[in-house]
């Protein structure tokens, strides 16, 4: 018994505490999961957290803690080569959207948030499909992707600083270049993806692509009630 014991804990252990190839059904398994897991983690912080707490937080601090989260996730996620410490890292910056769905959403009708939905879904499958089938057209995009997600940070920081708000063509600039990043993401995913590890960061990556398509897409359908 304590041998089969301590063959189970040496198999865990190896399991996430060790990066590892992996086949391309377990690569793709794993990358469904963590979506599957994030977007877990924001139904139910959308749906139980108490959002009253958040208020009574100085709005300075809380920007520095999501953001902070945020990038800290991103990097631990992404620097680190062990499968469970990626994880966690996934988490920590999984926690920061939730936070931020939490507060978002608090100005949406159910009605724009269920066509939001559906409009990111029906994109996102669109995207990985097209990347599918021609996944070299997408390896293309990588430095223009760069590019313009460097011009639209500057532009959209900017332009928060002077008026206290984004404006709905840079939603809708945001909303087309996630695409892009959904289907490029995708295609290196698909083309150059190998490890347990590596499906973990591919993962969390599409998982952001997605959420900011999924935010920005919600911004575009409210801005038509006026």
């Amino acid at each position: 018994m304590e041998k089969s014991q301590a063959g189970l804990s040496h198999y865990l252990s190896g399991l996430f505490l060790k990066d590892r190839q992996v086949s391309k059904r377990v690569f793709n398994l794993v990358i469904g999961l963590v979506l599957i897991w994030g977007f877990s983690l924001n139904y139910l912080a959308v749906a139980y957290f108490p959002i009253e707490i958040l208020h009574w937080i100085n709005p300075w601090v809380l920007l520095v803690v999501v953001f902070g989260s945020l990038m800290g996730g991103c990097l631990i996620m992404l620097q680190y080569p062990l499968p469970l410490v990626s994880f966690l890292g996934y988490n920590l910056m999984t926690l920061s959207l939730c936070i931020t769905l939490s507060l978002l959403l608090q100005g949406f009708t159910a009605a724009e948030v269920a066509v939001a939905v559906e409009y990111t879904v029906g994109i996102t499958l669109l995207m990985i499909i097209t990347s599918t089938l021609v996944p070299k057209l997408f390896l293309s995009f990588g430095k223009v992707l760069c590019v313009i997600g460097g011009w639209i940070v500057s532009v959209e920081f900017t332009w928060l600083l002077l008026f206290g708000h984004s404006h709905d063509m840079i939603h809708l600039i945001v909303a087309l270049s996630s695409c892009g990043y959904i289907g490029y993401t995708w295609a290196v995913a698909c083309e150059y993806g190998e490890t347990l590890d590596e499906a973990i960061d591919f993962g969390g990556m599409l998982y952001i692509h997605i959420m900011n398509l999924f935010m920005r897409i919600l911004n575009l359908i409210a801005s038509l009630r006026s």
